[in-house]
């Protein structure tokens, strides 16, 4: 048996003081890279990003943090993010095993405990409460400890920054940048930890400024549910570094080659406080929750057009069979609900699932929830498995147990409803937005960026949809809109040396257009054009819109008609749509820079951009 670890020696004088004093049989083996037996990971997972890694055959996790994105648990593990301390564990595994726990073990387990909790002061799980008063603790031991966390050399770099603090707006946001030489990495997130508490301040970032460095390390906290920490240093570090973290503590590192600084010291102090403006600035706000308008983000409501779902395959969960046992055992009595992070394209968000939740997923293996009722009405189901790549787990996250819950053997297939009757109101971004949602439970945000889609689905539920997903799923409807309204349209009139070939319909039938089937009724006019394609037209309109080609031909009789010269209105769509004829009589679709034609109040018509071109013009002095 083996305890060990890799990466840098422990420098920080009170882990030193905790190793000495209290013999711990601890041993630094940067050098290891494969293990021959069973390795236990502690207080961290196996193939996490900030481990060091040793190969092993078989690997045990034991940890008190929420289960990494980018790690499977091994069958071995215990994870428990809802104690305060890893040494909480530890002890309560040691406690089910009877193993004799003596003074010096306790006082170790204690100090972990009081060091992972802020002093106690975020005491709140029964059992940390419960080891804090049964270990027997050295008290002079844990006193030369609890007065040891910062070395002196530390406490003069710790002075040497808030000297150089920094403190500005953007806005209604106050942040403080605080500068320092060269020092340990954790010092820099003790010295935000401590600035962050400070009266006024929303946003702390702390940096090195050492010229001979290679590398310029810096960390952030924030005070503002607005911002995400760990988005800010990716911004921070985009293209020059690295960054992340969490949502409320983060860092990175920028590397110096790629940033052009000059030899003063304030060179990199403005370059993070630069950085810090323009994250601010580049985001609008959006809360539903609190007065808000679109406004902030596009003209005004009317940029919001209608959207139909196009018929495609998605996955789905039902949440009463992903939590079967949970639901069963809960009486009848009890709030039968599971809180669940999932990880959308627009961010993660935090929800309250029932056994009316359904978890869907979308065409990038995105998560979103929607009630059974609503999913019922819009999707027909498949009774067969969904399936994606492994390289890419889908997993929502189990806030109580902390363990990531892997939906590839629970997905079935559904498919969106043929344009799905629900229709959606949705608007192009022009900036980026941060929205707040109404079912997210933690007051997290969704991430729009420019070209994304700000979609409402009712007056209370609005989402944001990825450029790339929107396009894929949803089609634009133009069923009901006046086309003379919009500012693009033109009169157009069929060519007069334009003809079609006609034949009336002698019973009911479907024909199959170019944009889509149409149903027709006996008596109805089934054309033809001059590059094959068919349409049909009710025969009350094609009497009055159409006359015989020539004298041989009696209106009512198949043959050659050409349209009257009756100026419609039409507009060139720069998107894919669709319209809905009257009566039901079918779907119509477009792509884009085909050209919505619309005959009367609910006719309307869809043509290619060369068959267009080559039977229509555009009417000189109609133009609006």
């Amino acid at each position: 048996m083996k305890f060990f670890y890799c990466g840098r020696a422990v420098t920080k004088p009170n882990l030193t003081m905790m190793i000495e004093k209290l013999g711990i049989p601890i041993e630094h083996e940067p050098g290891i890279k494969e293990w021959d037996g069973l390795l236990i990971t502690v207080d961290c997972q196996y193939r996490a990003g900030n481990l060091t890694k040793v190969v092993a055959d078989r690997v045990a996790v034991i940890d008190h943090h929420v289960q990494d994105k980018e790690c499977e648990l091994p069958s071995l593990h215990d994870l428990r993010p809802s104690l305060g301390s890893c040494s909480t564990l530890v002890w309560d595994l040691l406690c089910d095993a009877s193993f004799p726990i003596d003074v010096t073990l306790g006082t170790a387990l204690y100090y972990g405990l009081f060091s992972d909790t802020d002093d106690f002061s975020e005491l709140r799980h029964p059992l940390d409460h419960k080891m804090s008063q049964a270990l027997k603790v050295d008290q002079v031991i844990l006193k030369d400890l609890k007065k040891s966390n910062l070395a002196l050399s530390d406490v003069k770099m710790f002075s040497a920054g808030l000297n150089n603090l920094k403190y500005d707006m953007e806005g209604d946001v106050a942040f403080a940048i605080v500068s320092t030489p060269p020092c340990d990495r954790n010092l820099l997130g003790f010295i935000s930890d401590f600035v962050i508490k400070v009266h006024s301040v929303d946003l702390a970032l702390v940096h090195t400024n050492g010229k001979e460095e290679d590398m310029c390390y810096f960390s952030v906290r924030t005070a503002l549910d607005e911002v995400k920490a760990s988005e800010l240093a990716e911004w921070i570090s985009k293209d020059t570094g690295t960054g992340g973290g969490h949502r409320k503590k983060a860092g990175g590192k920028i590397f110096r080659e790629k940033i052009e600084w000059s030899a003063d010291d304030e060179s990199p102090r403005l370059f993070f406080i630069e950085k810090v403006r323009s994250y601010l600035k580049s985001f609008e706000i959006i809360k539903y929750k609190e007065a808000s308008t679109f406004l902030e983000v596009g003209p005004d409501a009317n940029a919001m057009k209608n959207f139909r779902k196009r018929p495609v395959r998605l996955g789905y969960v039902f949440c009463h069979e992903l939590f079967r046992k949970y639901f069963k055992e809960q009486s009848d009595h009890e709030n039968k609900q599971v809180e669940l992070q999932i990880s959308m394209l627009e961010g993660d968000v935090d929800i309250s699932a029932s056994e009316e939740t359904v978890l869907m997923i979308g065409t990038k293996k995105e998560i979103y929830p929607m009630e059974i009722d609503k999913f019922i009405q819009s999707y027909t189901l498949e009774d067969e498995k969904f399936t994606f790549d492994n390289s890419f787990p889908v997993t929502v996250l189990d806030k109580k147990s902390g363990r990531r819950l892997s939906l590839a053997n629970f997905a079935k297939t559904c498919v969106s409803l043929s344009e799905d009757e629900n229709v959606i109101r949705a608007m192009r971004l022009k900036g980026h937005i941060k929205l707040f949602v109404d079912w997210d439970i933690e007051g997290n945000y969704l991430r729009g960026d420019p070209g994304d889609w700000l979609v409402e689905r009712s007056p209370d539920d609005h989402y944001i949809v990825k450029s790339d997903v929107f396009e894929e799923i949803y089609i634009q409807d133009c069923t009901g809109e006046n086309i003379e309204k919009q500012g693009r349209a033109v009169r157009v009139v069929k060519k007069q040396s334009a003809t079609v070939s006609v034949i009336f319909a002698l019973e009911s039938g479907v024909l199959e257009t170019r944009e889509g089937r149409v149903s027709y009724e006996r008596g109805d006019a089934l054309l033809t054009g001059s590059e094959g394609e068919a349409w049909p037209v009710r025969g009350e309109t094609f009497f009055k819109t159409y006359s015989p080609a020539s004298a041989g031909i009696k209106s009512g009789q198949d043959g050659a008609y050409r349209k009257n010269k009756v100026p419609v209105w039409a507009v060139q769509m720069d998107e894919p749509f669709m319209v809905k004829l009257s009566d039901n009589r079918g779907i119509l679709r477009g792509k884009a820079w085909d050209w919505l034609l619309q005959y009367d109040t609910d006719d309307y018509g869809v043509l290619g951009r060369d068959i267009f071109e080559a039977t229509y013009e555009i009417v000189k002095g109609f133009t609006p």
